[in-house]
């Protein structure tokens, strides 16, 4: 068996960030599962292996397309009560993703998600893609942010510009 070396070692990060949204906790929750966030990512389609139908709930194992292949979803926790969940995933030889969400009232009739990160590269044709993200994580949270306003408090279509 061969002895690994500093060098072999993979990228690891952890980052967090959060999302304001002007809607009630118990509304915002269901926006961050497989179906939900349909409603509110551009070209998200993921499909359900189980249970058949909802892709939903501790268990729920889900498939989406990313740009190096197939990554395959298992949502670890699903607590409405607390507005937690959380899911690992991962693209098979590229990198392995801990989510971690936590929905929580923010003044009248808002909310806010805190989201946690933790990506490890599985190939050092990944370390760069997990730099990458770590480093545009801030611009991610921002992104969502807006995409939530925009399609689903202010209804504007995932389509329109």
């Amino acid at each position: 068996m061969a002895t690994r070396t500093a060098a072999d070692r993979r990228v690891h990060i952890e980052t967090t960030g959060a999302v304001r949204m002007a809607l009630p906790a118990p509304d915002a929750f269901p926006l961050f599962n497989a179906e939900g966030e349909r409603r509110w990512v551009a070209g998200w389609d993921p499909w359900c292996v189980h249970p058949a139908g909802s892709g939903v709930g501790v268990g729920a194992v889900f498939q989406t397309r990313k740009g190096a292949g197939t990554a395959t979803w298992i949502q670890t926790r699903h607590d409405p009560a607390t507005g937690r969940a959380s899911f690992v995933y991962v693209l098979p030889d590229h990198h392995a993703t801990m989510v971690d969400v936590c929905v929580t009232p923010d003044g009248d009739g808002r909310s806010r998600a805190s989201v946690r990160y933790r990506m490890t590269s599985l190939s050092s044709d990944a370390d760069d893609f997990v730099r990458g993200f770590a480093a545009a994580f801030d611009d991610f949270m921002v992104h969502w942010e807006e995409a939530i306003q925009r399609h689903i408090v202010d209804g504007v279509p995932l389509s329109a510009g």
